[in-house]
């Protein structure tokens, strides 16, 4: 998954999603636009789309 393809998901712009992304102490993803399935697992949980 992209990260452009994550903030549609999220309906979040892709601004947003970086901030998030930076407050994730697990999650380096420099200038990577494919993110891991864990990454992306990482964000949800950030999100509480899981619950």
């Amino acid at each position: 998954m992209t990260k452009q393809e994550l903030s549609q998901f999220l309906g979040i712009s892709r601004q947003t999603l970086r901030r998030k992304m930076k407050e994730i102490e697990e999650l380096d993803t420099g200038r990577r636009q494919l993110l891991y399935p864990w990454e992306v697992r990482l964000i949800y949980q950030a999100f509480g789309v899981f619950g």
